[in-house]
């Protein structure tokens, strides 16, 4: 059954969006995140340890909250791409985007024809509610959001043609592997790599496309909304129990 994108509402609305990283495969961790107020989570299916089962469980939790389930798919297969949207995804980040043929690609893969090629079985899947919503393939493009990541130098090269693609909602700028294509991987404060994060807002905003991207060690995510990001990200949930957990042992240790 469809769910309004709180999300795709909010950044139409260019108000600040806050989420929190789930790499971690239980459900309750979304939850939590839900009842904690994040304005969306990122389920992550590229480097995260969850599979697309683990993924339609914390859709199914979010779904009781106005926290948006935005999930990073592991790459640009179509077949993969259509399986989630298939599964009730409505929100997508797609890593590594470098140019507009790709951008394109990825839309097509994720519109039902004539706007697309997504692959057609919607009176059997979740994401029609099984087939309750007889609407489902004319409002699915209204309520899906596509966010493209771009985080190598020939992405930031194409920024503005990538952002331009009818159907792109957002361009995330993922700061950490913009560094490593740089061959100064995780050094997202160097100079050279904030020229090229620094370029690549200027295409997005020529074009007119929202912005995303991660907070760096000489920028909080409340400066980065002061520098015209509308999307911000948090914690993972990884390094949240890691660090809380090594906290708690080191203090008791110190006894």
């Amino acid at each position: 059954m469809f769910q309004p994108n709180n999300l795709k509402k909010r950044v139409s609305e260019n108000q600040p969006s806050l989420g929190m990283w789930i790499a971690l495969t239980e459900p309750a961790i979304a939850e939590i995140a839900g009842h904690a107020g994040y304005d969306f989570v990122i389920i992550d299916l590229e480097h995260g340890m969850a599979d697309m089962k683990d993924a339609v469980q914390m859709m199914r939790v979010l779904a009781a909250f106005d926290t948006t389930a935005m999930v990073r798919v592991p790459g640009h297969d179509p077949d993969f791409l259509k399986r989630i949207l298939d599964a009730g995804a409505q929100t997508l980040m797609v890593p590594m985007v470098e140019t507009p043929d790709q951008a394109r690609a990825i839309v097509s893969a994720c519109r039902y024809p004539p706007l697309g090629r997504r692959g057609y079985a919607a009176p059997g899947v979740r994401a029609s509610g099984f087939g309750k919503s007889a609407d489902y393939v004319e409002r699915a493009a209204d309520e899906l959001f596509i966010a493209l990541q771009i985080e190598s130098v020939q992405g930031v090269e194409n920024a503005a043609e990538i952002a331009a693609v009818e159907g792109v909602d957002m361009i995330f700028i993922g700061a950490a592997d913009l560094s490593g294509d740089m061959g100064m991987l995780a050094q997202t404060s160097r100079p050279e790599v904030v020229e090229q994060i620094t370029k690549c807002v200027a295409s997005v905003k020529s074009v007119g496309k929202p912005l995303g991207t991660i907070p760096r060690s000489d920028r909080s995510n409340i400066e980065l909304i002061e520098d015209g990001f509308v999307v911000v990200t948090g914690s993972v949930d990884v390094g949240m129990l890691r660090n809380s957990a090594n906290s708690e042992v080191e203090f008791f240790k110190r006894r």
